[in-house]
């Protein structure tokens, strides 16, 4: 690459960088918010709530390598066939270890402990999760999100 062309990319990149402004506490204390809701809407089963954060470009990508859920109406029908969802959340917590971003886009992890039921089985997942989020039309909106954790804690609800 020509020595103008090194230098108009490092002009760009260095425009890009200077045009954000760091994160301010609002924008931390939204993105907390933002994480609390969406624990709190699973355990209401609440499919607007869980649905709400997502970007419509979302991508999730659970454990286990299953295959990663692309867009929101993918997302949907993962979470929420037919329109609801398969078992209930009796309890969902998720810690944020940190937070970090600018004005646009910010980077979330941190622990999560989830449990999960159906008709014959509670399964109880805890691990790793990590958001990465956009800010539109100042609001923060999940474009992605990661899940990481050890095989479930299984309990049959039903006696054998």
């Amino acid at each position: 690459m020509p020595k103008v062309a090194y230098l108009s990319l490092a002009l760009v990149l260095l425009a890009a960088q200077a045009s954000a402004a760091p994160l301010s506490s609002a924008d931390e204390a939204a993105l907390r918010m933002l994480t609390e809701q969406y624990a709190k809407a699973w355990v209401a089963n609440d499919r607007a709530g869980v649905m709400g954060p997502w970007a419509r470009d979302g991508v999730f990508i659970p454990h286990d390598g299953v295959q990663p859920r692309i867009g929101y109406d993918k997302l949907d029908a993962f979470w929420f066939p037919n329109g609801k969802a398969v078992g209930t959340v009796p309890a969902y917590t998720q810690t944020i270890t940190a937070i970090s971003g600018d004005d646009r886009f910010a980077t979330l992890y941190g622990r999560f402990d989830l449990t999960w039921q159906n008709d014959s089985k509670r399964y109880n997942w805890i691990g790793n999760w990590l958001i990465v989020a956009r800010k539109d039309q100042g609001r923060w909106q999940v474009t992605h999100m990661m899940a990481s954790d050890a095989d479930p804690a299984v309990t049959d609800l039903k006696p054998q």
